[in-house]
């Protein structure tokens, strides 16, 4: 309640401030207008009377020369001559008034007339550039006598000038009259200024009256109220019951009750909910991951068992005379019903099956791994070397679930350079002996690239299903190889690879020995 009493004060002082700072910032709008008009608009006005002046005078003497005493022309001639050279001269000081001008103009009508000001003074500068070749022409013609020809020239130049006397005296006006409206609108934020002073002091007070006898009428014990609510921070939702009021502090505690009763259940809703959400999303995910299978990989994979298929049959009758070509089709089948086995898993459970197990040479699995895609880098331009130690321990492996990792890795690998577009795409991959980081005896593989690496952003998501930084990307290849080397009981580690091996990113498979 004291924070009720304090805040009914604090709303009549911040009405009150609210009003005063109103009117200040009008009153400095105010000040801007006549600041604007002292120091802007009136001495862009004296200029554009002097433009004006000089622009009717020389009007005049245009539209004389011809007609009065040759031996006075040349008189007109001289002061024209003058007249031309400094006019635009003075034209640029009034285009440099409307810019300074227009930096302190913060209204739309006074930014719109210096924007008007600006493109009639640029117009009238445009006329004066063109006429100079036109008054050239007419006094070469004077000069030879030949005074209708000047006459013809005279007429349209004599024209475009009174065209810019006007437009001068048209933006002289316009000035006129805005600085007559910031003068009255000025006075008129003056009186408004006081009338919301006036009222704001009023409604000050009838506010301060209000919120002091509300305060004194709602005064009343609050100790059970205070003491629930303490309750229920501690976390004590059970039901309690309320006594009614007919009072504001009634109602209080009622709706207080409601809401602990609104938030017990929510709880209970979101504990029962809880595991509710963690099966939707993973069913969720594995619906995403199916449809990408299915739609992206299943259909093209039939479509590809069916070609090798014929292409068996074909190979088939040529007879014993190509082996090798019976061979190669052989291959291409065991690896399309390979990816359409896996395709087959991903639909059905969303993960890898439980790995089954041999005995089996790292060394030779990876390099069989890294000869199936020789070909493939070799048409990429990517070097390929493999480096195998010779004391590397057997290791318990399901040898297919282990080249499909290989293959994400290697893959990955190109693409990658291949998007870094690097010159001298390579690929080392070194199978070795290693313990772990508690000495454990095991065999390590590592896939090194020559690509830009990996940044921090990317390393924190990098296991994270459907991450990706490809934009074709399905984001399941390392998370699939990270299941894949963890179900075998190792261990994959990513960091920078060393500068003799590409310096680039390094993706090292762990495995225990057997």
């Amino acid at each position: 309640m004291r924070t009720e009493i304090v805040a009914g004060f604090a709303t009549v002082i911040l009405a009150f401030g609210a009003v005063a700072a109103y009117s200040l910032a009008r009153q400095q709008r105010a000040v801007a207008s006549m600041r604007l008009a002292n120091e802007g608009y009136l001495r862009l006005a004296v200029q554009l009377v002097e433009l004006r002046v000089n622009q009717g005078l020389f009007n005049t003497q245009l539209d004389q020369l011809l007609d009065g005493d040759p031996r006075e022309r040349v008189t007109s001639r001289a002061w024209m001559a003058l007249a031309r050279r400094s006019r635009r001269g003075r034209l640029s000081v009034a285009v440099g008034l409307v810019r300074d001008t227009a930096r302190t103009a913060r209204e739309p009508d006074d930014r719109a007339l210096l924007r008007r000001a600006t493109e009639s003074l640029a117009g009238i500068d445009a006329t004066y550039a063109t006429d100079e070749a036109l008054f050239e022409e007419m006094f070469f013609a004077l000069a030879n006598g030949n005074v209708e020809a000047a006459r013809a020239i005279e007429r349209p130049i004599l024209e475009r000038e009174d065209r810019c006397e006007a437009a001068l005296r048209g933006l002289m006006r316009e000035l006129q009259l805005r600085i007559q409206f910031l003068a009255d609108e000025a006075e008129r934020r003056q009186r408004q200024s006081l009338q919301l002073t006036l009222l704001a002091i009023a409604v000050a007070c009838v506010l301060g009256a209000a919120s002091s006898v509300a305060a004194l009428r709602s005064l009343r014990p609050l100790a059970r109220l205070r003491d629930r609510a303490r309750a229920v921070a501690r976390g004590d939702l059970s039901p309690v019951q309320v006594d009614a009021r007919p009072d504001e502090i009634g109602e209080l505690a009622a709706e207080f009750e409601r809401m602990v009763g609104a938030v017990a259940a929510r709880d209970a809703a979101l504990r029962a909910a809880h595991g509710r959400v963690l099966q939707a999303e993973r069913l969720a995910a594995i619906g995403r991951m199916a449809a990408h299978v299915t739609h992206e990989v299943r259909n093209p994979l039939s479509s590809m068992a069916l070609n090798a298929e014929m292409l068996a049959d074909e190979v088939g009758a040529l007879g014993a005379g190509a082996p090798e070509a019976e061979r190669l089709v052989r291959a291409i089948q065991r690896e399309i019903d390979r990816l359409t086995s896996i395709t087959e898993e991903y639909l059905r459970v969303a993960r890898l099956p439980q790995p089954r197990l041999e005995r089996e040479d790292l060394g030779a699995v990876a390099s069989d791994a890294v000869g199936f895609v020789r070909r493939e880098m070799e048409v990429a331009g990517v070097r390929l070397r493999v480096d195998v130690d010779e004391l590397v321990p057997a290791v318990m492996l399901d040898e297919s679930q282990l080249r499909q990792a290989m293959l994400n890795l290697l893959r990955n690998a190109r693409e990658a350079m291949e998007a870094a577009q690097v010159a001298e795409p390579a690929i080392v991959v070194r199978v070795a002996p290693r313990a772990n980081d508690l000495g454990a005896a095991g065999a390590a593989v590592e896939v090194c690239d020559a690509g830009p690496g990996l940044t921090d952003d990317v390393l924190e998501h990098l296991y994270e299903l459907f991450f990706t930084t490809k934009q074709r990307g399905s984001g399941l290849g390392l998370p699939l190889t990270r299941e894949i080397v963890v179900a075998h009981g190792g261990v994959i580690r990513a960091d920078r690879a060393e500068a003799a091996d590409g310096g680039g990113a390094r993706f090292t498979l762990w495995f225990p020995a057997a």
